[in-house]
């Protein structure tokens, strides 16, 4: 995503976010939904911080005077979409969120440029010298290949064979070849899945905090998003409670361990127990339920984690894995889904079947240059140790200043509590007002209401040293006011 822009003016309709934050009148955030979206789902009592995404576009929309594509597709007659993609507008609190950092910043001064910019995982650095020289190398076409080099291709057997084999050693069960899809990136993977396992009106479990794009999803493909919230203790799926969502329409359950937001790796023992009540409810099933796990951050584990897949456990599961979080290079799209061999052969069959049709159908391969990659992309990664010690300054720092944190087991997302005291300062929607408060001094985030987690927010480490060095300054120094802030490191301008 772009990074907004410092010459960025209010649009038009657009609320002034005032020369003070006490002049800031922050949208309000609908804590109710999740309060009734817990009897719902049968769990008899109100979540602690956990539920659906909680931030209303029609909300937002009043202060960055974008309206829901749905409003404005009903104010527009003889437009050409159809009603289901304009209802596809589960994005815009997130875009909505960004322009209210742009016009932040605009209000203050300050470019992007000069801000320790912590909203989502992009590389900050120049990436790894032997990705860029793989790319260089796979640009040009192999001798003999220079003509079908440019043409419709497809993984190379052997490539394929070689990850089956390598996948098969490090998830501890077995993989062939032909049960691997390759795709373009873990989006696609998901999208696929969610297109074979969903009829219009299925449900789709998923759990909360959650990545914000499984409900776009879900909804794209005319499922419906079912939210169970995490145990808040663990924050591992909450066995008992899964099973009290899962209904009659119940087609698939999204895994996303290592966790996005939370930072959280699965336990084998939670997945075991989980494995076990999906065995008895599917005794009671005409149709086994389908575990998607998740796995785009499985080889981002700090020294204190160890990773287990569901695939090895459960047998109506298949991994999805993508190698732009590995090498932190999103931009560049490669992923693939994979069956294990543990699932009964007639079935991985009509899986795999289904599947490839709708690959072909919307041709979801990636590039030729990046699928000629694959043996190589899957192979390497980045610097963990140079990661690890990112996450221990940044929650060293923060914890020392006062804040709850949570120290992720992977991932490089770390999710920070908004202090109590500004909590009770801004009770209507904390997280935003924090947030908006951070960026005003130079460090943009995420609110942790765009997950479904109320009250807290999300930094990625990929910044520089220089970056998150600086964000701690920021933190302490909102933390306890008197503490003088240095101007922002980058291009001298001022942060506070």
């Amino acid at each position: 995503m772009a990074p907004p822009s410092s010459t960025s003016t209010l649009p038009r309709g657009a609320h002034s976010l005032g020369n003070s934050w006490s002049d800031l009148k922050l949208p309000s955030v609908k804590l109710s939904s999740a309060r009734e979206h817990a009897r719902v789902e049968g769990t008899g009592k109100v979540p602690g911080p956990f539920g659906a995404p909680m931030v209303d576009s029609a909300e937002l929309s009043r202060f960055t005077g974008m309206k829901p594509l749905s409003q404005d597709a009903e104010a527009t007659a003889g437009h050409v979409c159809s009603s289901r993609s304009t209802r596809d507008d589960w994005l815009l609190p997130r875009k909505q969120w960004d322009e209210l950092v742009s016009m932040t910043l605009a209000q203050r001064g300050l470019d992007a440029r000069d801000c320790s910019e912590m909203r989502y995982g992009n590389p900050q650095e120049p990436v790894m010298d032997q990705l860029v020289e793989l790319f260089a190398r796979a640009a040009h076409p192999a001798p003999g290949e220079e003509v079908s080099w440019y043409a419709y291709s497809r993984p190379k057997p052997e490539q394929v064979k070689a990850l089956a084999k390598r996948l098969s050693r490090a998830q501890g069960v077995e993989h062939a070849p032909q049960d691997i899809i390759v795709t373009d990136g873990s989006l696609a993977a998901l999208d696929l899945l969610a297109f074979v396992a969903l009829d219009e009106g299925d449900e789709a479990i998923v759990l909360s905090p959650v990545y914000f794009n499984y409900p776009v999803i879900i909804q794209h493909r005319q499922g419906k998003a079912k939210y169970v919230p995490v145990n808040e203790e663990t924050l591992e799926p909450d066995v008992e409670a899964i099973r009290r969502a899962i209904g009659p329409r119940t087609r698939c359950i999204f895994l996303n361990t290592p966790n996005n937001p939370t930072g959280k790796v699965y336990g084998r023992p939670v997945l075991e127990r989980l494995s076990q009540m999906l065995h008895e409810v599917n005794m009671q099933r005409g149709r086994p339920i389908l575990v998607v796990s998740d796995e785009a951050y499985r080889r981002i584990l700090y020294s204190d984690a160890d990773f287990t897949s569901i695939t090895q456990i459960y047998p109506y599961s298949v991994s999805v894995y993508t190698t732009g979080k590995t090498l932190l290079a999103p931009g560049q799209r490669l992923g693939y889904i994979a069956i294990p061999q543990i699932m009964p052969g007639p079935q991985r069959e009509v899986l795999r079947r289904a599947l490839t049709v709708a690959q072909n159908s919307g041709w979801a391969f990636p590039s030729v240059t990046v699928m000629n990659c694959l043996d190589a992309l899957t192979q390497m990664q980045i610097d963990l140790g140079a990661l690890e010690s990112k996450r221990d300054l940044f929650c060293r720092r923060v914890r020392d200043a006062g804040y709850r944190v949570t120290v992720p087991q992977g991932t490089f997302y770390v999710c920070i509590h908004v202090p109590r005291h500004h909590r009770e300062a801004d009770a209507a929607a904390p997280d935003l007002a924090f947030c908006l408060l951070l960026a005003g001094r130079g460090v943009l985030v995420m609110p942790g209401s765009l997950f479904g987690w109320r009250d807290t927010f999300r930094i990625s480490l990929t910044a520089t040293h220089e970056a998150i060095e600086h964000a701690c300054d920021v933190l302490e120094s909102v933390w306890s006011p008197q503490r003088t802030v240095a101007s922002c490191p980058f291009n001298g301008s001022t942060c506070t």
